[in-house]
């Protein structure tokens, strides 16, 4: 299947910053990854690579299988405090909402899911808000962008 290039450009945590994460934040990560997806209730071709991250910054064969189940069953795994790893939390969670956005649309049901990670990253609500506006900005940026490359598509070169 062809992945559509009028999506959001995909965005993706940096290996190196993943690397500085604990385990158990990258375990976290992972499964707020999963629960945003499984909020999504469909997995787009967009968001296929973020699952793969999530199960490939999982070093347990076990967790990763549950990870795989959770997303096969559509059954969203709890989620705890995310109180390791502090510096990278507003990174996350802007990567989180990234995730929302992949597919160029947002769902309720991603909002929420959002909303309640936000509370999980120690963040008050209004974070929430702060990040789904600037997702949402981003989707409008990036129709923009779109519709102008397919505008310049209907031009004739002229060579100066």
């Amino acid at each position: 299947m062809e992945e559509s290039y009028n999506t959001i450009i995909e965005f993706r945590i940096i290996p190196e910053c993943l690397e500085k994460i604990s385990d158990d934040g990258k375990v976290w990560l992972a499964q707020a990854i999963s629960n945003i997806l499984i909020a999504d209730k469909q997995l787009s071709p967009e968001e296929k690579g973020y699952f793969k991250d999530a199960i490939m910054m999982v070093d347990n064969d076990d967790l990763r299988n549950v990870l795989i189940e959770s997303i096969k069953n559509r059954e969203i795994m709890e989620l705890g405090e995310f109180s390791e790893d502090r510096e990278y939390a507003g990174h996350i969670f802007f990567f989180l909402g990234m995730l929302i956005a992949a597919d160029g649309k947002i769902k309720t049901s991603e909002v929420k899911m959002l909303s309640t990670i936000c509370g999980k990253l120690g963040f008050p609500p209004d974070s929430s808000r702060m990040v789904l506006r600037w997702v949402t900005e981003l989707i409008k940026l990036n129709n923009n962008r779109n519709k102008i490359i397919e505008d310049l598509k209907e031009i004739r070169p002229v060579f100066v």
